[in-house]
């Protein structure tokens, strides 16, 4: 199967677009996002409850707030340490944990990007995950060529 990988972080967040995984891919990912669920529950420092993980072909894109640099550096190797993983994407955040009022923002944001994307693009949001952290748009999924890349970014 021939694979097209595009990358982009923007001012707006990071999107990651691939081409289809097969099911043996598919599977591989999964395994992979229960071991990072362990490794953060396991963690003393927080992990599990502030930082969201996505996987797709073994690249692991990570979104959320923690309080230091040193957890954000935790998180990362605690990443590496899984078999399968090939990339992480770190869009970990060093500061404050949301409030609530900037936690419903953020969720405001993502549902209306996810709106748009299935609205106006007409593309099938199940295959992308959106995220929304302090006011940035983080989108990792699966496009079937170079144009939907184009039009989900």
């Amino acid at each position: 199967m021939n694979q097209q990988i595009l990358t982009t972080t923007t001012s707006a967040g990071a999107v990651v677009a691939e081409s289809e995984r097969t099911v043996g891919e598919a599977i591989d990912d999964v395994a992979i996002k229960i071991k990072i669920a362990e490794k953060f529950a396991k963690s003393k420092s927080g992990i599990f409850l502030d930082v969201n993980s996505t996987v797709k072909l073994g690249k692991v894109l990570l979104t959320g707030i923690v309080e230091t640099q040193e957890i954000r550096i935790e998180a990362i190797k605690l990443i590496w340490e899984i078999d399968g993983v090939k990339e992480v994407i770190n869009e970990i955040e060093i500061g404050n944990t949301q409030d609530i009022k900037d936690y419903t923002k953020d969720l405001w944001i993502t549902t209306r990007v996810r709106t748009k994307t299935l609205s106006e693009l007409g593309l099938d949001v199940l295959t992308y995950n959106f995220e929304t952290i302090n006011g940035k748009v983080y989108v990792m999924g699966i496009t079937k060529d170079n144009e939907e890349s184009e039009k989900i970014i």
